[in-house]
């Protein structure tokens, strides 16, 4: 039996966890690409699964700003069981920067206290590891999956997703009937996930001496009238709440984030020219994408009507509907078993605040969850960990919803 097979060998599980963690895939600005699909290829091939490779083209790079860094290579895996149905399993390989507060080398995997410690442990080359190790205990055990499997590993989730998986949606070269990807844990799946949209306010001031500040506009104090108008939206904005299932109780509520970037400024005795910060606004289900834009820009044009001196510049950086997909189907019932089997408790779905790449298929209406291996990200930080026992029942429910999923 597979799940026999995963925990007798979950040397093997760890091992390759630590051997992805490794390759620094930092992106931005997207290195050492061709290194870990390299690693993964090997891998796949090894187990018996056909691959191809996928490289964006350049003039798609240069659309959406992607500059420097390796080829964005999406690798393909096929195991075909001569099924009628497809399911495809997605991870993505690239992590966030490493910040400065490690204790441990980030790209040296340190097992302590049961844990896995590194970058891209949790986010999410824990993943790719278990799902790769739940095919090989299927093959090791001579047993066939009820679907055709297709497995995807992909660059630059971490900065949209456009040039990776996306792009294979996109191009039609996956379309699968039922879809996993990176999500919550334990005994929680994702089934969606919040929109998103990132502005770019640009302030416009005029600089003079600061021993004569009548002389000039201090973009600095416009900026901030502008963020305390977007305060004041932001108590109306705060109280909404999704009808739709959340883990944390807080994440029911739709959000506005004021800050993120702030730059601006020259020296202490002149007056401000020029300022800017960025909004990172995360929206419910329930909430309209264009809707949401126009209430930002409303707000600021008010604010405007009354400062004659108020000269501001919006940008759009990045703009994500929310999705969400139906559970009620094979795929979310066979998953719910699995996790049940394998955990000995209920599994429930639950939208997420954060966005995957798994958004690209529930647009077309192709069933999709969202599963991870159990960990700590730190908010993108320092110290990033996963539970070794979480790596060795995720690849065991990975399996599972292989073998079982028709």
């Amino acid at each position: 039996m597979y799940f026999s097979y995963i925990e007798k060998e979950k040397a093997g599980l760890i091992r390759l966890t630590r051997e992805l963690v490794a390759i620094p895939t930092v992106n931005p600005p997207g290195v050492h690409y061709e290194e870990i699909v390299a690693l993964i290829e090997d891998y796949c091939r090894r187990l018996g699964l056909k691959t191809s490779r996928y490289i964006v083209p350049a003039g798609l790079l240069k659309k959406y700003n992607i500059k420097g860094g390796s080829k964005r290579i999406n690798l393909i895996a096929c195991w075909d069981a001569r099924a009628k149905r497809k399911l495809h399993i997605n991870g993505h390989y690239d992590v966030v920067p490493a910040g400065a507060a490690w204790a441990t080398d980030p790209f040296r995997a340190v097992i302590k206290n049961n844990k896995i410690y590194g970058r891209g442990t949790e986010d999410m080359k824990s993943n790719i590891s278990a799902v790769l190790f739940a095919i090989k205990a299927l093959k090791q055990c001579g047993m066939r999956p009820g679907c055709n499997i297709e497995l995807s590993f992909t660059p630059d989730e971490e900065t949209g997703g456009r040039t990776g998986f996306g792009y294979l949606v996109d191009k039609g070269i996956v379309s699968p009937d039922y879809a996993i990807s990176e999500g919550y844990n334990d005994g929680y799946i994702s089934y969606g996930n919040k929109g998103l949209v990132w502005f770019k306010i640009d302030v416009i001031g005029r600089a003079c001496h600061s021993s004569e500040p009548y002389k000039g506009v201090n973009a600095f104090e416009k900026m901030m009238d502008i963020a305390h108008a977007l305060e004041r939206l932001n108590e109306r904005i705060s109280a909404r709440k999704t009808r739709y299932k959340v883990k944390d109780f807080r994440n029911r509520y739709s959000t506005m984030v004021l800050g993120g970037r702030v730059a601006g400024g020259s020296k202490a005795n002149i007056v401000c020219d020029s300022c800017s910060f960025m909004i990172d606004r995360r929206f419910l289900p329930e909430e309209n994408l264009d809707d949401v834009k126009d209430e930002i820009t409303g707000a600021i044009n008010v604010l405007a009507k009354k400062d004659k001196e108020l000269k501001f510049k919006i940008t759009v950086l990045s703009e994500e509907d929310s999705v969400v997909s139906g559970e009620k189907n094979a795929l979310f019932k066979e998953f719910k078993s699995s996790v049940r089997r394998v955990l000995q408790k209920p599994a429930r779905c639950a939208v997420m605040a954060g966005a995957t790449d798994i958004r690209s298929l529930i647009r077309k209406g192709v069933p999709c969850l969202g599963y991870s291996v159990d960990g700590a990200h730190t908010a993108h930080c320092d110290n990033e960990f996963v539970y070794i026992k979480s790596l060795v029942d995720t690849a065991k429910i990975f399996a599972d919803i292989i073998y079982n999923l028709k």
